[in-house]
């Protein structure tokens, strides 16, 4: 009588024999395939974090300064834009031009390691290029894209622990104010950005430019407990005063930061007024923001966010205080 066959699963010596052949065979291929992924995310690190310490930066614009201060490299800045002016140590700092016409002159002969600039700058980035000077480009069109800027700006300087704690400060304030708007009745806002400006209070506002639906301010609307009063795709609509007696806001804020804005925030209140149509104008729920924050997409933000939020929801308790703000 013959014996049964065994298996080669039940065979130790096949068993061996069949392992080793299937490990010899796939081994290589698979080192390959580490060595490949472990290639591409180191390069890929080294694109993101660059050199871990830069000494001569310069930030062309309000949110990079405020960003590098802030995970402390003030002391690194050699050169900023015009309106760079938080922290107060920031004043201090050679100008080298606006943010959308920077003078190339002045930050050559600054002799930079590293130029921030955003993204509307992204075209600079040639010609820092050609002179030999790294250059970051900073994306801030939206809430997370302002969030991601500061992780990058961290990973780039070897500030990443800073970064990261900023980050998560703001993330939780925003959890607070989307747990205590929840379930309330969201109202229309409209934002203006900037009009043609009158020292009369009984002109209406002109050429009214306001916040779309694709950015940053949008997303303060719709995470303080509002919703945008404006429907349309463009980013930032210019529209006449009857589109906004059309529209019919329940509130208007218009954002005014005193250095940039020439008119007193009663006088702009005064003409919003004007749009007595509306159900802002008749409940008296227009505001003007001066404080320089809420124009600069930077870590500040959350002041904003929650000075919109504390508008929208007056009877809830969302934290009032600002600190290190202007």
């Amino acid at each position: 009588m013959k014996s049964p066959i065994r298996p080669w699963w039940k065979n130790p010596s096949v068993f061996l024999d069949v392992i080793t052949w299937h490990i010899l065979r796939w081994l290589p291929p698979i080192m390959i395939c580490v060595a490949i992924i472990l290639a591409f995310t180191l390069k890929k690190e080294k694109t993101i974090t660059g050199k871990k310490s830069y000494s001569r930066i310069v930030a062309l614009a309000p949110n990079i300064t405020e960003t590098l201060f802030a995970i402390g490299l003030g002391d690194k800045i050699v050169g900023v834009s015009e309106f760079c002016n938080y922290p107060k140590a920031a004043k201090k700092i050679p100008r080298v031009g606006a943010l959308l016409n920077p003078n190339y002159e002045a930050i050559i002969a600054l002799k930079p390691d590293l130029v921030m600039v955003v993204d509307e700058m992204a075209d600079s980035k040639a010609r820092f290029d050609s002179l030999g000077i790294e250059t970051m480009i900073i994306k801030h069109d939206s809430l997370e894209e302002i969030l991601e800027s500061i992780i990058l700006i961290g990973q780039k300087c070897g500030k990443i622990s800073e970064a990261e704690k900023i980050v998560s400060d703001i993330k939780n304030r925003i959890a607070q104010i989307q747990i205590a708007v929840e379930n309330q009745t969201r109202p229309s806002v409209l934002i203006s950005l900037g009009h043609n400006y009158s020292q009369n209070p009984n002109d209406k506002p002109q050429n009214i430019t306001i916040a779309g639906n694709d950015g940053f301010y949008s997303q303060m609307i719709e995470y303080a407990g509002g919703k945008n009063v404006y429907n349309g795709k463009i980013p930032f609509p210019v529209i006449s005063w009857e589109s906004v007696i059309a529209m019919n806001p329940q509130i208007i804020i218009d954002i005014g930061p005193v250095e940039t804005k020439p008119i007193d925030a009663e006088i702009i209140t005064k003409q919003w007024k004007n749009f007595s149509q509306t159900d802002a104008a008749k409940n008296n729920a227009i505001f003007v923001f001066t404080e320089d924050y809420t124009a600069i997409p930077g870590p500040r933000f959350i002041l904003t966010l929650e000075k919109i939020a504390r508008i929208i929801n007056p009877q809830l308790k969302i934290q009032e205080d600002e600190p290190n703000s202007n």
